[in-house]
């Protein structure tokens, strides 16, 4: 069997990427709004639900410090966020000149949990940015409350979260912006890039933002350089013919991963959130770390690269070593003991059926044999 990597990008029929490319050089428009990036960004506004707009970015990162920028926050203000993410999470809140304060988690679903939330809030906080951990959608209702209790400004990091759905609704519909990554390793892609979720009358000031905060070539507001090329939006639109195909591939390996894999003692598949759509961008197993390591070397063994945990964003050996994480009681937070059970499988296109089901086989084998070692 070839090596099966963990994420494997999308590739775009070449003479279609090729026409779209030409089709810019042609124009001479190569930034700044052009006729791609305005098709794409329509596109995606498509798929958002009545009233949301997307504004395309130049990347996940970018399309979080607009999303923070838009709520106008104060200087060196506190953000509530999950100690479980990637970097650019907290790096963000530090680059929008703000403190980035870490919450704990909730025990099944690792996304941010609003108890701890709670906790945390001080005179100083100024918003909460709540991670979509593995594309799990967070307790939306709790810390939409808490939002409006303390009159904070709600973000989403959405870039885990592409194509899930919650209660029926896109889950870019949630707070008042959230920011997703069109990066290679995200299911839908532009190479590289992200783009902003809003409220339709907000989506003009965010597209001033990213467009150095001029009006009329006049700099009215803050902002910068944010915006996504003509060459990264063909790759988008290129893409996107292939994209239900894709999504369906992805589909079908999670139903061979749910049927072979539940039921398993000492595994658990990582909990989603009871109304919510399937994540097509993660399949995560829960482990003991001792376990966890054992599977992913077995994988490993056979050529089938799985994905480890999400460092933590803070404590011993990071940019914030001395950041604790709150807790709602004060005790213990749970981020650091459960983050290490998480293992991720290949969940893409190109993992074929006979390679899920040996994918499968393995896993087994290795929880099997521990548990008759224990």
């Amino acid at each position: 069997m070839p090596p099966i990597v963990f994420g494997a990008p999308m590739i775009p029929d070449p003479a279609l990427l090729a026409a779209l490319t030409a089709e810019a050089l042609g124009s001479g428009w190569l930034s700044n709004g052009g006729a791609l990036h305005m098709r794409l960004e329509q596109a995606l506004s498509g798929q958002e639900r009545a009233g949301d707009a997307v504004s395309l970015t130049s990347s996940g990162t970018m399309a979080l410090l607009l999303a923070l920028g838009l709520g106008d926050l104060p200087p060196g203000a506190e953000v509530i966020t999950s100690p479980l993410s990637f970097a650019a999470t907290a790096q963000a809140i530090a680059w929008c000149g703000l403190r980035p304060v870490f919450a704990d988690v909730e025990p099944d679903t690792l996304t941010l949990c609003p108890r701890a939330v709670r906790a945390a809030i001080t005179p100083r906080t100024a918003a909460i940015l709540p991670v979509h951990f593995l594309g799990v959608p967070c307790d939306v209702k709790a810390l939409a409350a808490l939002a409006r209790e303390y009159g904070l400004w709600l973000v989403y990091d959405a870039a885990q979260a592409y194509g899930v759905s919650f209660n029926g609704r896109p889950i870019g519909n949630y707070g008042d912006a959230s920011a997703f990554s069109l990066h290679p390793t995200k299911v839908l892609h532009t190479g590289e890039g992200g783009y902003v979720v809003t409220r339709r009358k907000q989506a003009a000031a965010l597209r001033r933002m990213r467009n150095f905060g001029l009006e009329g070539g006049r700099a009215v507001g803050r902002g910068l350089n944010g915006k996504m090329s003509e060459v990264n939006a063909a790759m988008g639109l290129a893409l996107l013919p292939d994209l239900a195909a894709e999504l369906a591939a992805r589909a079908a390996l999670r139903a061979t991963y749910d049927a072979g894999l539940g039921g398993i003692a000492g595994l658990r598949l990582h909990a989603t959130r009871s109304g919510a759509s399937a994540s097509p961008g993660y399949y995560a197993l829960r482990l003991a770390p001792d376990l966890r390591a054992r599977v992913f070397h077995a994988l490993a063994a056979a050529g089938i690269l799985a994905r480890d945990h999400f460092p933590l964003l803070c404590g011993a050996g990071t940019f914030w070593a001395d950041a604790p994480i709150m807790t709602a009681e004060g005790g213990a937070p749970l981020a650091p003991e459960l983050g290490p059970e998480v293992l991720c499988l290949p969940l893409h296109g190109r993992v074929t059926q006979d390679a899920a089901a040996a994918i499968v086989r393995i896993v087994r084998q290795s929880v099997g044999q521990a548990g008759g070692m224990a």
